[in-house]
């Protein structure tokens, strides 16, 4: 007797997302980019931490096609919502240059602890990296446009002045999300709904 409805397991080895999953993980990741999950660093309360690069790992685990959508979506609502643009984009990119290594690493290896544990580590690398490299181009106009300071050359003086902070409040968030995002996808795995 043929069955009607799908198993878990069945979903999964379709490896075509659901649409209905990945709108889902979307508007979870939306949710936790809200004020009301983020917690400030204490050193420059401008950068805040929040998980919502947890559901968007998953999404880009499951089709880094999809993920490209859904991170769209994430930027332009996030924007709609009155957050601040800059920001966001800065969000998108560190969020991105955090899930793409580890899904491109992890992906069909995660039998392997060693492989999960390569994956964590150099997405957190290129997430400082990368923010790196976009904060001494990007927060210098950042801190004019908020006159914060005089001009440029107070503002990368500034900059340079936040690349420790930076560094640690990269490196310390990439570690979280790519290290709850390998866990989940290895529970999700477990339950059938990953492949």
């Amino acid at each position: 007797m043929a069955r009607d409805n799908p198993t878990p397991g069945d979903v999964g080895k379709t490896h075509s997302p659901s649409y209905f999953a990945v709108a889902g993980l979307t508007a979870l990741a939306i949710v936790l980019k809200l004020k009301f999950f983020e917690i400030p660093y204490p050193a420059f309360s401008a950068l805040k931490y929040d998980l919502s690069g947890v559901p968007l790992a998953i999404i880009a685990y499951l089709s880094l096609k999809t993920y490209t959508a859904s991170i769209s979506i994430f930027l332009v609502v996030g924007i709609a919502m009155g957050l601040d643009p800059i920001g966001m984009a800065m969000k998108v990119l560190a969020e991105s240059s955090t899930c793409i290594p580890l899904v491109i690493i992890t992906r069909g290896r995660q039998s392997e602890r060693r492989w999960e544990f390569r994956g964590v580590a150099v997405s957190t690398l290129v997430r400082v990296a990368s923010m790196t490299i976009l904060n001494l181009i990007v927060t210098p106009h950042w801190l004019l446009i908020a006159r914060w300071a005089r001009n440029y050359n107070e503002a990368f003086a500034m900059t340079l002045g936040l690349l420790p902070h930076v560094w640690i409040f990269n490196a310390s968030l990439g570690l979280i999300v790519s290290t709850m995002a390998v866990e989940t996808i290895r529970v999700l795995r477990k339950a059938g709904y990953l492949v």
